[in-house]
C-alpha cells in the first residue's frame, strides 16, 4: 500500500527555483534513497515532507489522506519523523531526556526513562550513559540520539537526512539495521545520503534529484555506485585513482572503461620534513605517537571513537594539553616540546565561523569590507570571489546572495575555500568532504592539491574511508592511543585503499 504520495511539488527561495514539479511515492515498508549534487534540493525536499518547510505548490497524501503539515510538530503528530542533517538539541538535557523529548513519555522522571533509553541507544550502536548531558557529547553523536528518538516515536514515515555523513562503518551498519527494522514494521524511510555505495546496500529504490527534478527513479538492484554517481551529476563520472595508476584502477575496480578515467595526479610531497613529533602523549588517552609529515603531504588519521584519534588531533591543534619528547618544524627543533597549535578546520563548528546573514562576496573577502582604497585591487578581489564560486560550483544567482541561503554543501565548500585561502605551513582538517557529493569531493581534492602544491602540509582526521582514500598520501590507523598501522596509498586504486582502511580499522577496533 502506498504510504506517501507526492505530486507536483515546487519550492523557490527568492528568485531561485529549488524544486520543480517533484513527484514520487513511498510504499509501506519501503526504504527509498534520495541522492543529488549539493544544491540539488535534497534537504529542501526532505524538509517539505517533514513539515519543516512549506511547499509553494503541489500535493501530498499520507495513507490516502491529504497531508499538508504546518510544522515539524504537526508532521510528527500524524506520524512523520525526521533526523535532520544539522541536529540542534538542548545541551542541558540528559541523553535519556533528549531521546524521549516530544514523545508521550517526555517529562517522566530520569530514572524511569533510563532503562528504555539504554535499549534504544543500543539499537543505534551508541554506547553512552543515558544520564550524560547532551552538551558533554561531541556533535557527531547527536544524529544517533535523534535516530533513537525516532524509534521512540510512533512514526509511519522517517526522513533520514545525511545521518551517516559523520559515522564510522560499524555505526553505519547499526543505522542500516534501524532502517531495516522500520521497514519490517511496515514503516517507510526516505534515506538522504551522498555515500552512494553504503546507501545502495540498504535502500529498495533510488531517486536522483537533479536541478530540482526527479531525473531517475530506479530499483537499487539495477544500479551500482559508478552508474549512480554518473546519474547524480548528469554526466559520465571518472573514477579517481592515485598517481598514474589508471590501468590498475580499471583492473581492480571492475569499472567499465568508458566511465573510468584517471584523476589528475596529485603533486608529490617533497623530501623536506614539515613536522616531526616524537612520542606524543595525552595522559589517559594517547599513549605515544610518532608523526612525520613532509612538505606538501596529506596524511590521514582514522580509528574507532575510543581509539584516541580525536585526542591526537586535538593535541596537534592545542585544544588538549600534550607531552612530547621532541617537536621539529621544517628541520628546526621547537624550544617548547609541550605546545602544538596547528590551525584546525571543523565543519561542525556553528555556521563555520561565518555570519550566515553576510553575502558571499563579503564572506570570501579577506580584507575588512570598505577598507579597499585601490579600485584595481577591489576589482581583482571580486574577480577572485567569482572565480572561487565558479570553481566550487556553488548554486547561486549572485555573489550578493547571503551565505545562510546556500545549501549545506555549498556553505561547507565556500567555508573550506575561505579557510584554506589563508592556510599556510601545517594544518589539521576534520572531515573536509563530509556531506558532499561526488563532484564536490573532487573540487575539495583540487583545493587540497592547490594548497599542497604551494607547500602546505595537511593532516586529515576522518571516519570516512572514501574520504581518506581520495585525499591522503598515507593513512594512519589509530587504536589504543597509538598508530597501529600506516597505509601508503600512492600506488593503489581507490577501491583497494578503501578496503585496506576498513579492514585495518576493523582489526584494530
Amino acid at each position: 500500500m502506498t504510504l506517501l504520495q507526492v505530486e507536483g511539488l515546487t519550492k523557490s527561495f527568492g528568485a531561485r527555483r529549488v524544486l520543480r514539479d517533484v513527484s514520487f511515492s513511498i510504499a509501506e515498508g519501503e526504504i527509498v534513497g534520495l541522492v543529488g549534487t549539493n544544491g540539488a534540493g535534497k534537504s529542501t525536499l526532505g524538509d517539505v515532507v517533514a513539515g519543516i518547510t512549506p511547499a509553494d505548490s503541489g500535493r501530498m497524501t499520507l495513507l490516502g489522506h491529504p497531508y499538508a503539515p504546518l510544522s515539524a510538530a504537526d508532521a510528527r503528530h500524524v506520524g512523520v519523523g525526521v533526523v535532520e542533517q544539522l541536529v540542534r538539541i538542548d545541551p542541558s538535557l540528559t541523553v535519556a531526556q533528549a531521546v524521549f523529548r516530544g514523545t508521550a513519555q517526555a517529562g517522566r522522571p530520569q530514572e524511569e526513562l533510563r532503562r528504555q533509553a539504554q535499549v534504544l541507544l543500543a539499537e543505534v550502536t551508541l554506547d553512552v550513559d543515558p544520564d550524560t548531558l547532551v552538551g558533554e557529547l561531541p556533535h557527531f553523536v547527536h544524529g544517533l540520539i535523534e535516530t533513537a528518538r525516532v524509534l521512540a516515536e510512533d512514526t509511519r514515515l522517517v526522513v533520514l537526512d545525511e545521518v551517516s555523513a559523520a559515522l564510522l562503518p560499524s555505526e553505519v551498519t547499526g543505522l542500516h539495521a534501524v532502517a531495516g527494522r522500520l521497514s519490517r514494521q511496515g514503516r517507510g524511510v526516505l534515506y538522504i545520503s551522498h555515500r552512494l555505495p553504503e546507501m545502495l546496500e540498504v535502500v529498495d529504490r533510488v531517486l536522483v534529484l537533479r536541478d530540482g527534478r526527479i531525473a531517475l527513479d530506479s530499483p537499487s538492484a539495477e544500479l551500482d555506485p559508478v552508474r549512480l554517481a554518473a546519474e547524480t551529476v548528469g554526466e559520465p563520472v571518472s573514477v579517481p585513482v592515485r598517481r598514474e595508476t589508471a590501468a590498475a584502477a580499471l583492473k581492480d575496480s571492475a569499472v567499465p572503461e568508458e566511465v573510468a578515467a584517471p584523476a589528475p595526479a596529485r603533486p608529490a610531497p617533497s623530501d623536506e620534513v614539515a613536522l616531526r613529533v616524537r612520542n606524543l602523549r595525552v595522559p589517559g588517552r594517547v599513549e605515544g605517537v610518532d608523526l612525520l609529515l613532509r612538505r606538501g603531504e596529506v596524511v590521514g588519521l582514522t580509528g574507532h571513537r575510543s581509539s584516541g584519534v580525536r585526542e591526537i588531533a586535538d593535541a596537534l591543534s592545542g585544544e588538549l594539553p600534550a607531552i612530547t619528547d621532541e617537536i621539529e618544524l621544517h628541520g628546526e627543533p621547537s624550544p617548547d616540546t609541550g605546545t602544538l597549535r596547528l590551525p584546525a578546520y571543523r565543519p561542525d563548528d556553528d555556521a563555520y565561523g561565518v555570519d550566515p546573514g553576510e553575502t558571499i562576496a563579503r564572506t570570501l573577502t579577506q580584507e575588512a569590507w570598505g577598507s579597499l582604497t585601490d579600485l584595481r585591487k577591489e576589482i581583482a578581489t571580486l574577480r577572485e570571489v567569482i572565480r572561487t564560486v565558479h570553481q566550487m560550483d556553488v548554486k547561486t544567482l549572485s555573489i550578493r546572495t547571503v551565505f545562510g541561503a546556500l545549501s549545506g554543501g555549498d556553505q561547507h565548500k565556500l567555508a573550506l575555500a575561505r579557510w584554506m585561502s589563508s592556510a599556510r605551513d601545517v594544518v589539521v582538517l576534520h572531515e573536509p568532504t563530509r556531506g558532499l557529493d561526488v563532484r564536490a569531493r573532487r573540487q575539495v581534492r583540487r583545493l587540497l592539491d592547490d594548497a599542497t602544491a604551494h607547500g602546505t602540509s595537511v593532516v586529515v582526521v576522518s571516519v570516512d574511508p572514501d574520504e581518506l582514500a581520495e585525499c591522503c598520501d598515507r593513512v594512519g590507523i589509530v587504536a589504543g592511543g597509538r598508530v597501529a598501522r600506516w597505509i601508503d596509498t600512492g600506488e593503489l586504486a581507490l577501491d583497494s585503499v578503501r578496503e585496506r582502511i576498513v579492514e585495518a580499522a576493523t582489526a584494530a577496533a
